[in-house]
């Protein structure tokens, strides 16, 4: 529909401020997340001490369930702040560091990620240039546990598809074109302006005004706060940031949430990708509620993700309930997806096969056969095409 046709006009490039005072620049607040995990905070919190801009420019929340002496020694040597919550919803955590932020930008910062030494001068550069700049997201490098780039590691780090290096857009302006041509706002972005526009809470920064509007949602949030922060800029309107300067480092671990990530033996596996499936259909819907569509980018994929837990021959989940099975009331939500355009021919087949064989395969022996079958067709597969 789209092929061969020019974006370009999407791109806005008003002059800058002119004559700003050093008082009006905005500061920013650097909320720091950790549950549980203490091992890699140390680097994270070594990253803003190597920042370029200012410290009286930016300030530091950090947000754990723990006492670790060596991030504890940073936090106190810089004066930061540290905060103790043992809150599992990531959301309540940010809610905790916001209210006791005083930035008018906000940033994050996952325990587990690092920040280049120019990042927090990129986000104070571009909020500053731009009044109506609402949402920010640079690029990223892949590392492993080690802190090392891995290019071999197979994650999908974000990209302009238009062709600039930096891109600001409006909302306004993509909301008229993605109508348009009848596409789904999150959709369209996602297909034609950035690949990844939301990808990984260390990569984004939002303006206060935007989250806080947002705040009753957000303490319902799981995870995937990436998610959550573009719907809210996307529902507030303004201008939106998209860098491809690669300022974040991004690191690829055991302990990832990610079910595509996850390592270990095979049903520890499992485990992992039950929660994050779990977490990741709730975050769906609550993403797709904040942006108030009836039908959405975000709602449509929460279906997909609340089928494939049948997949899972876990028989912990005993006979899978019926809010984790698909029914024929999502085959009729299908349809509209697709008529959004936000499903292919493959995602409706997929919840009619879901639906009919809901009942079939909700008993743990049936997922434990099915599960069973997948993996040697797998085996079979790489056997056949390579790996």
């Amino acid at each position: 529909m789209l092929r061969g046709a020019s974006l370009s006009f999407l791109s806005f490039r008003p002059r800058p401020i002119i004559g700003a005072k050093l008082v009006d620049l905005p500061s920013i607040s650097v909320i720091v997340t950790a549950y549980d995990r203490r091992r890699y905070l140390p680097f994270a919190l070594r990253s803003l001490e190597t920042q370029t801009l200012p410290r009286d420019k930016f300030e530091v929340i950090v947000v754990k369930n723990f006492e670790d002496p060596e991030s504890d020694s940073i936090i106190s040597r810089n004066g930061w702040r540290s905060m103790y919550s043992d809150e599992f919803h990531h959301g309540r955590m940010i809610l905790a560091g916001l209210e006791e932020s005083r930035g008018e930008v906000i940033t994050f910062l996952d325990d587990d990620d690092m920040y280049v030494s120019s990042r927090l001068a990129e986000v104070h550069r571009a909020f500053t240039t731009y009044r109506d700049l609402v949402y920010f997201h640079n690029s990223q490098t892949v590392v492993d546990e080690e802190g090392r780039e891995a290019p071999g590691v197979k994650v999908g780090v974000s990209k302009n598809i238009i062709k600039a290096e930096d891109a600001v857009i409006s909302v306004e302006a993509l909301r008229e074109v993605s109508k348009r041509y009848k596409v789904d706002l999150v959709d369209f972005l996602f297909r034609f302006v950035r690949a990844r526009a939301h990808f990984n809470n260390s990569s984004v920064a939002v303006r206060r005004e935007v989250i806080e509007a947002a705040s009753g949602l957000l303490r319902e949030l799981p995870a995937s706060l990436d998610l959550f922060v573009l719907a809210a800029a996307l529902k507030a309107g303004g201008l939106l940031y998209f860098t491809d300067r690669r300022l974040t480092l991004y690191r690829v671990h055991g302990e990832s949430w990610s079910p595509t990530l996850a390592v270990g033996g095979r049903h520890e596996v499992y485990v992992r990708q039950a929660r994050a499936r779990l977490q990741l259909a709730l975050t769906y819907r609550v993403v797709g509620s904040l942006l108030g569509d009836d039908i959405n980018y975000y709602l449509c994929h929460e279906v997909v993700s609340r089928g494939s837990f049948q997949y899972l021959p876990l028989p912990e989940l005993g006979t899978l309930p019926q809010g984790l099975r698909l029914s024929p009331s999502h085959v009729r939500e299908a349809l509209r997806c697709y008529r959004a355009g936000i499903y292919s021919p493959a995602n409706v087949i997929f919840v009619i096969g879901q639906s009919l064989l809901g009942p079939l395969l909700a008993p743990p022996k049936a997922r434990r056969l099915l599960g069973e079958a997948l993996v040697r067709l797998r085996y079979l597969a790489r056997g056949w095409f390579g790996p």
